[in-house]
């Protein structure tokens, strides 16, 4: 059988994997290969002859429990390659029976891990645990619910905001669509500031007097709204 072909690491990455002795910080977009990137440092330092690290005194935090367990898995089957060249080396296999037990696990996990071993200290229940999806999004309906009832009793202009998101439609159909807006402008780096930016971007386009559809948001629903007719019309036309 053919042996796998090596992967090929761009100048970035390489410089990622292989810098030592220095503060890194790597920004990269989605799908860059930033795991695959990670894993390799790890590996690398795990199995270098002069100066092997020890994964025990690493913290290795990622946002999907997926992308961690990933990583285990990745660090586990180079720790299996190296041993099975050097099966005697006993730092291989040290590294190898502390995997188990590494922090390699999610940005709240670890977090959690910290207060349950601090409870006593911050005054909360031994047993806190992180809520699950279902139980986080009864509390966005909550939260969004108080919200949006505070800005009816306290903001005139809020009704008309209302209107473009749910017409005439009951008040109580407000809080879907402004809940998927907060997740999708939070998978953002900028966050709620995403949305910040951009309506003081607006504001400036109107005080320029410059008609909507001459902006960058204009043209976008444009294009938008010509997609989706072009699709119509060719229903139509199919229809005779």
């Amino acid at each position: 059988m053919a042996e796998t072909a090596k992967r090929v690491w761009t100048k970035g990455q390489s410089a990622a994997i292989d810098l030592r002795g220095k503060t890194l910080l790597v920004s990269a977009a989605a799908g860059s290969g930033k795991t695959a990137t990670l894993t390799e440092r790890i590996i690398r330092s795990l199995t270098d002859r002069e100066n092997p690290s020890d994964i025990s005194k690493m913290l290795i935090v990622t946002f999907t429990k997926a992308a961690a367990n990933e990583l285990k898995e990745r660090i586990f089957a180079a720790l299996g390659k190296a041993l099975a060249q050097s099966p005697t080396d006993r730092h291989l296999n040290e590294q190898l029976v502390k995997l188990g037990s590494a922090n390699i696990c999610t940005i709240d996990a670890f977090y959690l891990n910290l207060i349950r071993s601090n409870f006593s200290i911050l005054g909360i229940s031994a047993s806190a645990r992180i809520a699950d999806s279902s139980e986080t999004d009864i509390l966005k309906r909550k939260v969004m619910d108080d919200v949006i009832d505070y800005f009816y009793d306290n903001d005139e202009s809020f009704p008309s905001l209302s209107d473009c998101f749910v017409g005439t439609r009951s008040i109580n159909a407000l809080a879907e669509p402004l809940i998927k807006l907060y997740d999708d402008i939070m998978g953002y780096p900028e966050g709620v500031d995403f949305l910040r930016m951009n309506a003081e971007l607006l504001s400036r386009f109107e005080e320029e007097h410059t008609d909507f559809f001459d902006t960058p948001y204009g043209q976008t629903t444009l294009s938008s709204l010509r997609l989706r007719l072009e699709y119509y019309c060719q229903l139509l036309s199919g229809a005779y």
